[in-house]
């Protein structure tokens, strides 16, 4: 388990869960809990990463692969078990392919070739018929109103107007300046809008003001005269605001990260 190999080199390197402690601002208890196994006294699953992560970052360890191996200490805890394909059953033979039936056309009795060419025939001079009559009509029909030729009046030709130029103004207003400088501050002021879950560690000048889990949906507002320091176990979940101006996260989710806040 990755709690076994984090305390073989804590102990190679002969430091105490008080130096654990007081190098990553991890708990105590926590510390214990990570290296005993037991993960149902930590925060979370997304906590307890971020807590292995720096617990072995200090240790000079590669982090990702602690990472790592926590997910798979919690796969075996879960019991999750790969299972095996079933065994392919022997193939039936195949049966056999039915060939369609070719379509036979249902004739009427006394059908034969001479009828078909009859009734061509018949559809030929009825065409022919047909044509003709179209023909006399469109003649009769050209030959009433030659002559008659439709006076067609052209369409009026379209005015094209000028676009006017606006007159300048004789006192233009001046513009303000987009971007003023602001004063500089005699305080420091810091809110967080948390949206996960989150251990939180923070610090107002030296002192420390508030320490534990912040559930998520909460927003908190901080001043100090100098400077303010978070340090976050669940960076990607908590946004920083100064001035009414998002600043954004500060990491990813599962990671512990540092950030201080100074006067202008």
């Amino acid at each position: 388990m990755v709690g076994y190999t984090l305390r073989q080199e804590r102990e190679r390197q002969n430091l105490t869960i008080e130096d654990i402690e007081q190098g990553t601002s991890i708990r105590a208890s926590y510390i214990e809990a990570i290296e005993n196994g037991e993960y149902d006294k930590l925060p979370g699953a997304v906590y307890t990463k971020g807590f292995i992560k720096n617990y072995a970052k200090f240790l000079g360890m590669d982090a990702d692969a602690a990472a790592k191996e926590f997910a798979k200490d919690l796969a075996e805890l879960a019991g999750e078990t790969t299972t095996e394909a079933p065994e392919e059953t022997k193939d039936a033979p195949p049966a056999p392919e039915k060939k369609p039936k070719p379509k036979t056309e249902n004739k009427p009795v006394g059908y034969s070739i001479q009828d078909k060419g009859r009734s061509s025939s018949v559809l030929i001079v009825a065409a022919v018929v047909l044509i003709a009559a179209i023909a006399g009509g469109l003649w009769s029909w050209l030959t009433s109103s030659e002559g008659d030729v439709a006076n067609v009046n052209p369409p009026p030709a379209q005015q094209t107007t000028q676009p006017v130029e606006p007159e300048p103004a004789d006192n233009p207003t001046p513009v303000a300046n987009a971007n003023p400088v602001p004063p500089p501050s005699d305080k420091v002021e810091v809110q967080a809008r948390f949206n996960d879950r989150c251990w939180a560690l923070v610090t107002v000048d030296g002192a420390v003001v508030q320490e534990g889990v912040i559930e998520g949906g909460q927003t908190l507002s901080w001043e100090g005269k100098d400077n303010i320091t978070f340090r976050l176990g669940n960076a990607g979940a908590v946004e920083f605001f100064q001035g009414g101006k998002s600043l954004g996260v500060q990491g990813a989710i599962g990671d512990v990260v540092d950030r201080t806040f100074t006067r202008n």
